[in-house]
């Protein structure tokens, strides 16, 4: 009995001193605050949902061209059920980014994450221009993907008829029946900007997705 108290003795003797030069390293290093959220689970099952609502009609666009014809009735119809879940989508969306920011990965999840720059992707000029600086935020700390900011970033340049900086877009050529690429600025020194930010040369995304590429342009 006397033998198993001195072994016990021992051990907390030893845990004593490791606790003791543990509280003096501590006490010697300047106090840091850290805070880690965990997955919100209730947020990314909300986001993923609206992936969803946002994407299902969009997947259905290639179907419907080919069976009744580009600009027919049944297109129209389609996009214009298109919009109005758009609206539906972008009035969640929104009240999300007002009360908790452009949500991370590590909140919610990549897919979740996405849901919110797919919606935003849609929504009016102006509204994507409120946000754009959020993404931004959350991009350089790693929160959310560069190609998301590169793809808004571009789509709102356009739309205020500005040449794009990644090249990420793309419009029909009536002239030639085909996708092309936008006009980029600075076009010399796209692929620099497109490394930095995550993505392939020009060359080889244009090639993946059938896009005419003019460097002259």
């Amino acid at each position: 009995m006397r033998f198993k108290f001195l072994i016990l003795f021992s051990l907390l003797s030893i845990i004593g001193c490791k606790q003791n030069k543990l509280k003096t390293h501590i006490d010697n290093e300047e106090p840091k605050l850290i805070i880690t959220e965990p997955i919100d689970t209730l947020l990314k099952k909300e986001l993923e949902s609206i992936a969803v609502e946002d994407q299902t009609l969009r997947f259905l666009l290639p179907d419907v061209d080919k069976r009744f014809g580009s600009g027919s009735n049944e297109e129209i119809y389609i996009w214009s059920l298109i919009h109005r879940q758009d609206s539906i989508c972008f009035s969640k969306v929104t009240k999300i980014l007002d009360e908790h920011g452009w949500l991370g990965k590590s909140r919610v999840g990549g897919q979740a994450n996405q849901a919110i720059w797919l919606v935003i992707q849609h929504a009016e000029l102006e509204m994507q221009e409120k946000y754009l600086p959020l993404l931004k935020e959350s991009v350089e700390v790693g929160e959310s993907e560069g190609w998301h900011q590169a793809f808004l970033e571009d789509r709102i340049l356009i739309r205020n008829k500005k040449n794009q900086i990644y090249g990420s877009q793309a419009t029909w050529d009536k002239t030639i029946c085909k996708m092309k690429i936008y006009p980029i600025e600075n076009v010399k020194n796209v692929n620099k900007r497109r490394e930095k930010i995550g993505l392939e040369p020009i060359e080889e995304y244009a090639k993946q997705n059938a896009y005419i590429f003019d460097q002259k342009e």
